[in-house]
This record gives C-alpha cells, structure tokens and sequence, in this order.
C-alpha cells in the first residue's frame, strides 16, 4: 500500500465468504433438512429431486399439535375472518380480539393473573429480561443469576439487561449452592434467578423447589423460560410448576413446540405484566403475531386443557423408551421427551446420525458449540403420535450401533 493512500476497501461480500470458509474449515457448517410433509412421526426430506421417507425423531411437535385438524382449522376461520396480516405494533393497530383471547387462555393455563404474547420465545426472554434491569435500573439496582446452560435467547437477554445496568452472574448447572452464594454477594437492592425449565440439551430438569426456596431465602425473584416443559412435563403437561407443586414469579410458555403454533407468553402477576406490554421492547416496536397464529395457539390451550389423551400418550412413549434402556419404572410427567444420546467425538456423532437415516430414521447429532467439544449427543426427540414399534426400532439400532445402554424392547 502507497503511502498515504487508503486502504483498499474489501467488500462485503468478500468478508462474508472469507469468514464462511474459515467456518466450514473449523466443521462448523450447518445444512438445514428441508422437509416435505409435516412435522408428523412418519415424515419426508427432500434433496433437490429425491425424496427420503424416514421417522421423524427430531422434533419438537411432541404432542402432535402442529397438523392437529382442531388448530388448523382455527387458524383457517382465523384468516377468513382477520386476513392475514396482523397490521402493526400491538400498541399501535397491531391488537385485535385473538391477541386478548390468546393471552387469557395462557394465563388460564398457567395460573397466573395475566399474560403477554410475544412474537417468539427468543423475543420473549430477550425482551422481559431487558425490561426488568431498565425497571431497576433507578430503583437500586437488578443482579440477574442465570444457569450456565441457559438458552441462548436468555444469554442475549442477559447482554441486553447488562446494558441496562443489571449485574450479571453466571452459575455452574444446576448449582443451587451456587446460586446462593451469589445471591449472598450481591450489591444491588434486587435479584432475578433466571433458569430454563426442561434444558434443551441434556434434556434434565431445573431443581425448582430448591431454586424458589433459596430465592426466599435471599429475597429474589424467579424466572422460568419452561419452553420445552409445557405440554410435557406434569401430569396434564402444564410444566415444571405443576409437576414440583411450586410457582416462580415469571413463567415463560411457548407455543412453538409441544402447542404446535409458535410464539411465547410470559405468565406473571398483573403489575409486571403491564409493565411488559408499555415497556418491552420487542412487544412494542414488532408487528404482533398474525391472526392465524393467535387462533392455532387458543386452540392448542383449549385441547390440552380438555383432552389429556397427547399427554397421556407422550408420557407413555417415554417410559417405553426408558424402558428400553433397562432403567425399569420412571415417572414420565417428570422425565421430558428430550433424550440425549451421548457418542463423544463430533465426527462419530455424525456419522452414527447419517448411518441413522440410511436406515429409516431422523435423528441429528449436536456438536460444539451447541455442546462442548468432545461432547456430541445424538439428540432423541419423542412425540406422542410415535408408536411403541418406532421406538423400540431405533433403540434397536442404536445398539446395533454400538451405543451403550440400547437394547430392543
């Protein structure tokens, strides 16, 4: 380069694809599955031309919701009656009757005083979170204490309310004495514990009980992102709380995985739930959720509520997969539908889930950085509309596989 002269300028492009190589170079690339049917137990991928019909055991449609006849024709009589198109903001010409209709089906659900509706699940905790440490921010302060292995949504909800002011604490998984020791050092005037319910990965869930009560013990407040847990966990699918007997302050439902819709609500005493809806960012300045959306979730609330027949079905497809594993009887409301089969090196994590659809079966391995290295899991979804003979299949070549701890019914 010429003195004085500026540097050439790269382009944009040129950036993007120099990272991407690099990215590819370090295994991180991710090629999405493109499916052709619904998110059912027998299901079609499509690769250009062909065609691969296989049992779907990645998904997180665990009750069947997603083409349930009863959602789909809400959300149709929905369109008819609404269009498309929710029009704006929820504060501005965003809200109509089905928004209102969705938030009190969740509260109903959950129990608690109100609901907010959110776009997604992300914007939920990333929004509650930051509007929380902004509340606090001239009231004496927030510190957030967040599980190691949260979600990534409440990671950048984090960020985001340390930008606010909030101090933020990081604890080990599933620490409850960690938890308490942060509590006990903390400078500001309030405390958030923030943990997910049913942990995506491993597929545990968080000590509740425990949690809530070394919150009262150290005056904090609790959150519960209980994403993955509502329509599972408990004995009518309404999540850890009902499951433990116990209430956090803040419940976070998503309608994006065993309700079959998508979006989120945050379950919560009335003052905090309007201080959401003034105040969270991502309630305010994103277009709300499409009136087909709203209907489908009411509808999903509506059959969960009154038909127990999934959830009874879900529970016991998981003790028929345990079962298989020789671990004798479990409590199904309790153990989630997540199954983390555990194989080590990403590569061989790889090759065992291509070796998996070869022979019939969705199943996809998680590498690093979704876990850590040396750490890959072969990650086992399972649905109520499984049947015992899908899942006895796949424990059985799991063990032809070579996985410890399979066998076939």
């Amino acid at each position: 380069m010429t003195p004085g002269q500026p540097p050439r300028a790269e382009t944009l492009a040129d950036v993007a694809a120099a990272n991407l190589d690099d990215w590819r170079a370090r295994g991180l690339w991710r090629s999405p599955s493109v499916f052709a049917t619904a998110q059912r137990a027998e299901a079609s991928l499509r690769d250009g031309a062909h065609r691969t019909d296989a049992v779907l055991f990645s998904s997180s449609n665990y009750l069947g919701f997603a083409e349930d006849p009863r959602l789909a024709e809400a959300a149709i009589a929905a369109i008819r009656t609404f269009g498309a198109g929710s029009g704006g903001s929820r504060l501005t010409t965003g809200t109509n009757e089905l928004h209102l209709a969705v938030e009190a089906a969740c509260a109903r659900l959950t129990g608690y005083d109100d609901a907010v509706l959110f776009a997604t699940g992300y914007q939920a905790n990333v929004s509650t979170l930051q509007a929380l440490a902004a509340a606090c921010a001239s009231a004496g302060g927030l510190t957030i204490v967040s599980d190691a292995r949260n979600h990534a949504s409440i990671i950048d909800g984090c960020r985001l309310a340390k930008a606010s002011g909030a101090e933020v604490r990081v604890t080990p998984h599933r620490d409850v004495g960690a938890v308490a020791r942060a509590l006990s050092q903390r400078t500001t005037a309030h405390a958030l514990v923030v943990t997910d319910g049913l942990f995506s990965m491993d597929g545990v869930c968080a000590p509740l009980p425990a949690l809530l009560e070394v919150c009262r013990e150290h005056g904090a407040w609790s959150m519960l992102d209980d994403a993955h847990a509502i329509g599972t966990i408990g004995a009518t699918g309404r999540g850890l709380p009902e499951y433990f007997g116990v209430r956090p302050d803040i419940q976070l439902m998503t309608a994006s995985k065993a309700l079959g819709a998508e979006g989120a609500a945050v379950a919560t005493n009335a003052p905090v739930a309007q201080l959401l809806r003034q105040q969270a960012r991502s309630f305010v300045f994103s277009t709300s959720p499409a009136p087909a959306t709203c209907a489908a979730i009411t509808a999903a609330v509506e059959v969960l509520e009154s038909d127990p027949r999934p959830v009874q079905r879900l529970h016991a497809n998981i003790a028929r997969w345990y079962a298989n594993r020789g671990e004798g009887a479990i409590d199904p409301a309790g153990a989630g539908p997540i199954i983390p089969v555990h194989v080590g090196e990403e590569d061989a994590a790889m090759r065992a889930s291509a070796q998996l659809l070869e022979r019939g079966f969705i199943v996809p391995a998680i590498r690093w950085p979704t876990v850590a290295r040396g750490q890959a899991i072969l990650r086992v979804t399972l649905m109520a509309t499984h049947t015992p003979a899908q899942i006895d299949a796949l424990c059985a070549e799991l063990a032809a596989l070579g996985i410890e701890g399979y066998m076939s019914a």
